[in-house]
């Protein structure tokens, strides 16, 4: 149990670091290339930051805009969708 809410702590704490982190990025970077795609790698980035971190327990979830109501939604590098400040972002990853 002890294991489980050390590993949650470090999982918010690298969610809320990734969240500052885009709200400033997009707010600075309005027109950046930033899509779900290179969205869900940066919050991988910042959680391989974390000690004992072994990966992803499953596939994250990044989605923007009408792509947020596609169930088991998984962005494809190709086809990702821009991030931006107008649309709802849906995030769902796990560790």
């Amino acid at each position: 149990m002890e294991g489980m809410r050390r590993v949650n702590i470090k999982s918010c704490a690298s969610l809320v670091q990734y969240f500052a982190w885009m709200e400033d990025h997009l707010k600075k970077n309005p027109d950046s290339d930033m899509n779900e795609y290179t969205a869900a790698k940066k919050l991988e980035e910042f959680r391989k930051t974390r000690d004992l971190y072994m990966g992803p327990s499953f596939d994250t979830i990044s989605s923007i805009g009408p792509n947020g109501a596609v169930i088991h939604y998984k962005p494809k590098k190709a086809t990702a969708l821009k991030m931006n400040n107008k649309e709802i972002y849906l995030l769902d990853s796990g560790v």
